[in-house]
């Protein structure tokens, strides 16, 4: 096996996943299920912009899982950054269902109501309501947010630069921000992405070389054996 040596710039794809398409999912998702027009509302759910918006920030919360992983890596042994990596990954799982069922079996109903079968559209505060799909997902916004607080603690601790900070606080307000208005909504997309490619430039800065807080995933069984002798 070959060998895998962790550095910092391995925090550089999860973070521009995190950072885009949170950007996508609150600038190009529709908004007018947020007013009291049933054809508005059939309009957004049907529109093709609703799946795309909504898989973009699942996607997105994966990615912020994905960032606290990689930085697991370097440090392993911190409680901080064990923390973050479980929290985000058991936060991530928590959501996804939630977000499944707001992404596609919305869409189904508002391709129908825009047909002319708006009845439909009393299902929808039934399918955002129901208890566990709610519980799971306001619990998995919530680990997500300890996630975020905890990955900018280890990151601030493990390079004494405070620049994860906004990132880490942003991640922790994604359930608040659900109850803003469509352009205060977008404006949190644009900030989210502002604070990870701050993030980002900070990882750039920084000597590539593998430092001491590297670690090495994998190695070659010939050598350790080698070694040993």
């Amino acid at each position: 096996m070959r060998s895998k040596t962790r550095t910092q710039r391995d925090l550089l794809v999860p973070l521009g996943t995190t950072g885009i398409l949170m950007a996508v999912y609150l600038l190009v998702r529709p908004y007018g299920d947020m007013t009291s027009s049933a054809a508005e509302q059939a309009a957004a759910f049907a529109s093709p912009w609703w799946v795309v918006a909504h898989v973009a920030g699942a996607l997105a919360l994966v990615g912020f899982g994905r960032l606290a992983l990689r930085l697991a890596d370097l440090e392993r042994d911190w409680f901080v950054t064990r923390l973050a990596r479980w929290a985000g990954l058991a936060g991530v799982v928590l959501v996804l269902p939630y977000f499944g069922a707001e992404t596609f079996a919305l869409h189904v109903i508002g391709r129908h109501a825009a047909a002319g079968d708006t009845w439909l559209l009393a299902l929808v505060d039934e399918i955002r309501n129901q208890p566990v799909a709610i519980t799971m997902f306001g619990l998995g916004l919530l680990l997500l947010a300890v996630a975020g607080i905890a990955f900018a603690l280890a990151w601030t601790r493990y390079t004494a630069s405070r620049t994860a900070w906004p990132l880490g606080i942003l991640l922790a307000l994604v359930l608040p921000q659900f109850y803003l208005p469509p352009v205060g909504r977008m404006a949190f997309g644009v900030a989210y992405l502002l604070a990870a490619v701050l993030l980002a430039v900070t990882v750039l800065r920084r000597d590539p070389a593998p430092d001491a807080g590297a670690v090495t995933t994998s190695a070659d069984p010939a050598s350790m054996i080698t070694s040993s002798r």
